[in-house]
């Protein structure tokens, strides 16, 4: 491997540890920031298929598929008393690991995977959500630095064990 694959390694590794800080501090705001003006935020529906059938995902049927418009109208809902289902917000926990860069083009886009565990807890609920799946993930450099113009993430589960996905991947 070389420097420069090794350094943008690093940058990205951050960049996804950083990011699941502010959405673990529930930091909304500052987060919506790291996303591109391009942006498509997407989570297929799951499915079971017969033996090694691929894709094991639907390809017309999403838990949900933003555009940056849709995402920030979830961001704004967030922060009313209409978010019901987040009153109060729930505790977070994200685990990003096994990152690695799939493409590189010298400063201008990047195309990186990664793998997400989220721990979540509700209130006064002893019960606690793990959601577990693979993220792949597009950046743009776009002034003067990298934002997301792309998420994919591809849940483990194709039963959610959750009541609500009122929450970001």
């Amino acid at each position: 491997m070389n420097i420069e694959k090794v350094l943008a390694k690093y940058t990205f590794e951050q960049w996804l540890y950083d990011e699941a800080k502010l959405l673990d501090e529930i930091e909304f705001d500052e987060w919506f920031n790291l996303m591109h003006p391009d942006l498509r935020y997407e989570m297929p529906v799951r499915v079971n298929k017969e033996g090694m059938e691929r894709p094991d995902y639907s390809e017309d049927m999403f838990a949900f598929q933003d555009d940056i418009n849709t995402l920030k109208i979830r961001v704004d809902r967030l922060k009313t008393e209409f978010a019901w289902a987040e009153m109060p917000p729930s505790r977070t926990r994200r685990f990003v690991s096994n990152v690695r860069i799939v493409e590189l083009e010298e400063a201008e886009r990047a195309v990186v995977d990664s793998y997400l565990l989220i721990y979540r807890s509700r209130s006064t609920d002893i019960h606690h959500d793990l959601i577990s799946g693979e993220r792949r993930d597009e950046f743009k450099f776009f002034n003067g630095e990298w934002k997301l113009s792309k998420r994919f993430f591809l849940v483990d589960q194709t039963t959610l064990n959750t009541r609500n996905l009122a929450i970001f991947v």
